[in-house]
């Protein structure tokens, strides 16, 4: 019995209505003596626990004299419990990661985030401040549906360049309004020293590989640089200002030296 009251409590349960829910279960009904008696709660703390957990519920209330309390289904309550638990978790990191970004952005223009969910935040973020326009490099456009909705939305409101620096594979619709560019060879210097090393292959350095998955510019403020080291998945953010607009003009060179992609409305619904 005491490891059933650890898991319900590690479900978000109180001791006392942990410990009512199990009697009720063990009993399959009771008034508030046969429950105290079962369960071992103080029997002026029964009535309020089994009227708490009915709210909740957790149990259904035959009234009458006395009355009488009937458990709802095991496996439903944990559900909800479990669901409740997730949910809270979602919400925390989601909170937890506002205050860390906040904190982040007042005291450091550049930092590293791992992981999807983070990643997505992020770009999320700096999609919601853009005052102008974003521009996008995107190495696989077969993957860039994780940013389908963000990228959509941005379009509605700015202008989006979608920049394609490995050709034109996997476009199978437009996303919004956005634009599509597949770049051409435009200047020696940048096409061998920065395209071909950074755009167009993994780069290895003291046994790690590194491979550039996208860019995302917000205005000339705002960089996310995501990408894989050693299939691990990050994220660069960076918010100094002349390094997002370096990086900015390198993509702008792109766009102006690239092939604008039309698909056809055939092609769209494929």
């Amino acid at each position: 019995m005491d490891n059933l009251i650890q898991n319900l409590t590690r479900l978000g349960l109180k001791e006392y209505e942990s410990r009512v829910y199990a009697a009720l279960v063990g009993i399959g009904e009771g008034n508030a003596r046969q429950i105290h008696e079962a369960s071992g709660v103080p029997r002026p703390r029964v009535y309020d626990i089994a009227e708490g957990l009915a709210k909740m519920g957790f149990v259904s209330v035959r009234r009458g004299t006395p009355h009488l309390y009937v458990p709802v289904e095991p496996a439903v309550i944990v559900h909800q419990l479990k669901s409740g638990t997730e949910q809270a978790a979602v919400d925390a990191i989601r909170e937890l990661e506002s205050l860390s970004l906040d904190a982040r952005t007042k005291h450091s223009p550049i930092w590293y985030v791992q992981g999807d969910w983070s990643i997505q935040r992020h770009v999320g973020s700096l999609v919601a401040g853009i005052q102008k326009d974003m521009a996008v490099v995107c190495m696989d456009y077969t993957r860039i549906g994780e940013f389908s909705r963000l990228i959509v939305d941005a379009s509605a409101d700015h202008p989006v360049s979608i920049v394609l620096p490995n050709g034109k594979r996997g476009i199978a619709r437009m996303l919004g309004s956005a634009s599509l560019h597949v770049p051409t060879s435009f200047c020696d210097f940048f096409q061998e020293n920065i395209f071909q090393k950074i755009f167009q292959g993994p780069i290895t350095m003291d046994g790690s590989s590194f491979m550039l998955e996208y860019l995302f510019l917000a205005d000339d403020r705002v960089c996310i640089i995501i990408y894989s080291q050693n299939g691990v998945r990050s994220a660069v953010i960076i918010t100094l200002p002349f390094i997002a607009c370096v990086q900015r003009q390198y993509v702008n060179k792109m766009i102006a030296h690239s092939e604008r992609i039309v698909v056809s409305p055939e092609k769209e619904k494929v």
